[in-house]
């Protein structure tokens, strides 16, 4: 932003310059017209702009050139480079969506299948399915206790060993608060 406004100022200040130099040279030129024959002969090297000023003009200006062609070449590579970003961010958000739509099927998948397992211990007698449940993954046997009729889940809870149901019901419990 700033090389921007340095070089809008450069050429600003040159322009200005070359105006300076045109009304310079118009009024040598008006005195010659006004000047004796004698004078009208000289060449107007006497004026204020001479060979070295005008090679340094010449220098400056080539430089501003090459420096406004190398800022156009890296806009048009920085533009390049946020399309190239804008486009992997759409990748990215598609990929995301996907992503979130796949774990959405497994999770309700999950919990179908969650919800028939505990519709079949439901129908057990307690006694079995306390049995089994015995032997489950505390955590998992919390999850299914949790899917099922609170009437058959207690009746299973009652028929299990004391040290299980004790743990399940802290995880459920646990559950209950966090959430």
């Amino acid at each position: 932003m700033k090389t921007r406004a340095l070089l809008v100022l450069g050429v600003v200040f040159f322009g200005s310059f070359i105006g300076r130099i045109a009304v310079m040279a118009a009024d040598a030129m008006a005195e010659n017209d006004h000047a004796p024959a004698d004078h009208a002969a000289t060449p107007v090297a006497d004026s204020c702009i001479g060979g070295e000023l005008a090679a340094a003009v010449k220098d400056r200006m080539y430089a501003l050139d090459q420096r406004e062609t190398k800022i156009a070449d890296r806009e048009a590579e920085l533009k390049t480079y946020e399309t190239q970003v804008d486009k992997r961010l759409a990748e990215l958000e598609e990929a995301n969506n996907k992503l979130q739509t796949s774990i959405k099927i497994v999770q309700d998948g999950r919990n179908e299948d969650i919800a028939k397992l505990a519709a079949i211990y439901e129908g057990m007698k307690p006694a079995q399915a306390g049995d089994i449940i015995n032997e489950m993954d505390a955590k998992f046997a919390a999850g299914l206790i949790s899917s099922m009729n609170s009437e058959q889940a207690a009746q299973i809870v009652a028929n299990m060993d004391s040290q299980k149901a004790y743990l399940v019901s802290v995880i459920l419990a646990n559950r209950t608060q966090g959430e």
